[in-house]
């Protein structure tokens, strides 16, 4: 092989390369819209986690980026906590 044909198949390969990543941030894109878009419509976290098998953590990262409020009702212990004078923390 020649130096020019071994340059036009690495810009060949840096190109194709740089395709997909664009299209796996697209397709990222795309999930985390659908997400937020089921967590407005009602679907609890849990349910989102279920279906995507996605992880709860990833679900609320993409909710707090997509600014979706609480995803669930504060428990007792957490209101406590959030109140001044409250719990302290373990």
């Amino acid at each position: 092989m020649t130096e020019e044909e071994v340059v036009t198949r690495l810009k060949q390969a840096a190109e194709a390369k740089a395709q997909a990543e664009k299209g796996a941030v697209e397709a990222a894109d795309a999930f985390a819209v659908a997400v937020a878009d089921a967590l407005r419509a009602g679907l609890k976290p849990k349910s989102v986690a279920d279906a995507t098998g996605y992880s709860y953590e990833t679900i609320r990262r993409i909710a707090r980026a997509n600014d979706i409020g609480r995803l669930r009702e504060p428990t007792v212990t957490s209101r406590k906590k959030a109140q001044p004078g409250g719990e302290p923390s373990a």
